[in-house]
């Protein structure tokens, strides 16, 4: 990955995320540990749920849009975390087997005011599933290095 700093954002730059696929172990494991909902542990329970069967956690579906994030669009050279996201919200259930695909989309870019070493970048990010159903939307904030940090 090219490494890129705040200045080096421009809104309306789109960036694919790829894709990945969830399966029926992943939500099991992740469910036991994290979030053990029984329309996330039991298929039974989960037909008679108003999902009509087992669904993976939102969280677990917002750790594999990090896990694209991390593949496809954090510079580690450069990143140097988040102050936190303004929204996160998951529209729609993901089901065993569904490929969730990720874009994300630069709103704005600029320099802190008072550290200009360090700068922050807003973005707009999905995952929509095999469908084109949005299942994951975040509207967050990166801090990014500037190019004076190079000095």
């Amino acid at each position: 990955m090219n490494v890129r700093y705040a200045e080096d954002y421009k809104v309306g730059e789109k960036f694919n995320l790829g894709s990945y696929e969830v399966t029926l172990e992943e939500i099991i494991n992740f469910s036991h540990k994290y979030d053990p909902f029984p329309f996330h542990l039991d298929n039974d329970l989960a037909k008679s749920s108003v999902f009509g069967g087992i669904i993976s956690s939102g969280w677990l579906t917002a750790l594999v849009w990090l896990r694209l994030m991390h593949k496809r669009f954090i510079c580690y050279e450069t990143t140097m975390g988040s102050p936190g996201h303004e929204k996160v919200i998951w529209p729609n259930p993901v089901y065993p087997g569904d490929r969730l695909s990720g874009q994300l989309e630069i709103t704005g870019s600029r320099a802190s005011s008072s550290k200009p070493e360090m700068g922050f970048v807003l973005y707009n990010s999905t995952l929509k599933n095999q469908k084109g159903k949005d299942v994951f939307v975040t509207a967050s904030t990166i801090i990014v290095k500037t190019k004076v940090s190079k000095n």
